[in-house]
């Protein structure tokens, strides 16, 4: 049985403790973590068990963490279910819908939930490094989505797939999720094996994104490192 059909029948037999179990956890929690949400891995297995949590200590929890923790949830299963349709528009706007759905982001159009950034955007800070603007994203999207039909599970290949939705940054929010998404569903896709980036991996991660011009060594490293973790994890389960 290949990684697909194991996933998709552990989802539908509501099998516990298994590859697809941990899988929705341990992406959940590191990917919204990465991202500035509070909740912790415990908390994060507690809302996918059973819809709550107990809360850790006096730190606050933002209703918006929570929300985008079941949304991440609900995004990974459309992965799963589309995981043989091409990436298009549509795709990745439906996606991304999914991870705003019910947030304080949805229906502002500022945020622009479900659709394309209104607003020209920057990754990082200091030393910000610029995006497609607004004007050119659906150009830019449409040339994305036909140079990368045909993936291959090697490290180039996945980083640069990566690192090319994040330099556009097509959306006003939530672009690392929707790229670590999909990037799990091609690899998924053609066989091959999907990763997860952790958030103790972060600034290695971020690191590689913002140096890959000029050294694409360390996201591929990064993303490499990643997929092994992922390959033992699906031993283990064997």
């Amino acid at each position: 049985m290949n990684l697909r059909a194991r996933l998709t029948q552990e989802k539908g037999g509501n099998f516990s403790g298994g590859l697809y179990y941990w899988t929705q956890i341990l992406f959940a929690y590191n990917s919204n973590h990465m991202e500035g949400s509070q909740l912790s891995e415990s908390q994060t297995k507690q809302i996918f068990d059973s819809g709550t949590f107990f809360p850790d200590g006096s730190k606050p929890i933002k209703t918006d963490d929570i929300l985008e923790t079941l949304n991440h949830f609900k995004a990974f299963d459309y992965i799963l279910v589309h995981v043989n349709e091409s990436l298009t528009h549509d795709f990745v706007k439906h996606l991304h819908r999914l991870l705003k759905q019910n947030t304080s982001q949805e229906g502002s159009e500022l945020f622009s939930t479900g659709e394309y950034k209104r607003f020209n955007n920057q990754i990082g800070s200091l030393n910000a490094a610029q995006t497609t603007s607004v004007e050119d994203v659906e150009k830019e999207m449409t040339t994305y989505f036909k140079k990368y039909k045909d993936i291959k599970d090697e490290g180039k290949s996945i980083a640069k797939f990566h690192y090319d939705f994040e330099k556009i940054h097509p959306f006003s929010d939530g672009n690392g999720r929707i790229g670590r998404l999909l990037l799990y569903k091609e690899l998924l896709r053609i066989d091959g094996i999907p990763l997860v980036v952790r958030d103790e991996n972060r600034a290695y991660y971020i690191r590689g994104l913002q140096e890959y011009e000029t050294n694409q060594g360390y996201l591929i490293d990064t993303l490499l490192n990643e997929q092994d973790y992922y390959r033992e994890l699906i031993e283990r389960f064997n």
